[in-house]
């Protein structure tokens, strides 16, 4: 399945996405820009293949859609300190590839502390929140007032999975409650947080009814894993099996 309505209007889709086909516009979260140079400076060496991936997968996004307009719903950097050089390159990168083909929208997240000396240089703006057809996009770090539908990031959440050996596999995937969405990361190194695991890191999620939320895997290969409602997901997480 490559994409489902989860909301009148609103679309999820295996490219990590929420599409909004009456505004021609796609939002993502969580690119985490800078993560390897971040684990580098730790101590932590690892390929460096994110940029490439991440560049990919935004090329499908675009190819399908032709976007209007490509909302960043936070945490586009991964150093909460500064700007690394790394990320002053990737960061740059990335945006020019997105103006060329569409109009980036970038809203603030809790690793973005220094982002806008980097979007000035793009005279770009980094916005608090974004407001468009009834939905408030924000990285969900912080609490904020709504008349419509709160679509964030931030959580990373996930469906855990293990097999018959105990092995356990994450599955990226989106959220959905009633007037809330969140969004999946779109970085492949940002590790997944269970959607089964209260309390949630959002002030926003915290305050949501999320029993009855619909959790949509994606998988890059089998496209939308419809896996139901998180209360089914906590009752069955002791036998839940990859097949």
């Amino acid at each position: 399945m490559d994409e489902l309505e989860v909301a009148p209007g609103l679309v999820v889709t295996r490219e990590f996405a929420l599409w909004i086909p009456e505004e021609r516009t796609a939002a993502i979260s969580d690119l985490h820009l800078g993560f390897e140079a971040a684990l580098a400076e730790q101590g932590v060496s690892i390929p460096r293949f994110q940029r490439r991936e991440i560049l990919e997968r935004l090329r499908r996004l675009l190819d399908r859609y032709e976007p209007k307009r490509l909302v960043i719903a936070g945490d586009l950097k991964h150093e909460f300190s500064r700007n690394l050089v790394d990320e002053w390159v990737e960061i740059k990168q990335v945006l020019r590839f997105l103006q060329a083909r569409t109009e980036p929208v970038v809203v603030r997240g809790n690793h973005d502390n220094y982002l806008a000396t980097i979007l000035g240089d793009l005279r770009m703006t980094l916005h608090d929140r974004y407001d468009l057809a009834g939905c408030t996009f924000v990285h969900g770090h912080e609490d904020v007032a709504s008349l419509g539908t709160i679509v964030l990031g931030h959580e990373h959440p996930a469906v855990k999975l293990r097999d018959v050996l105990g092995a356990t596999v994450s599955v990226p995937a989106f959220l959905v409650a009633d007037r809330v969405i969140v969004l999946p990361a779109f970085s492949p190194l940002a590790l997944g947080s269970s959607v089964a695991s209260y309390p949630y890191l959002s002030p926003i999620l915290n305050r949501v009814d999320v029993d009855d939320a619909r959790v949509v895997g994606v998988d890059e290969k089998e496209g939308l894993l419809d896996f139901g409602r998180v209360a089914d997901l906590i009752e069955a997480n002791a036998n839940l099996l990859l097949r």
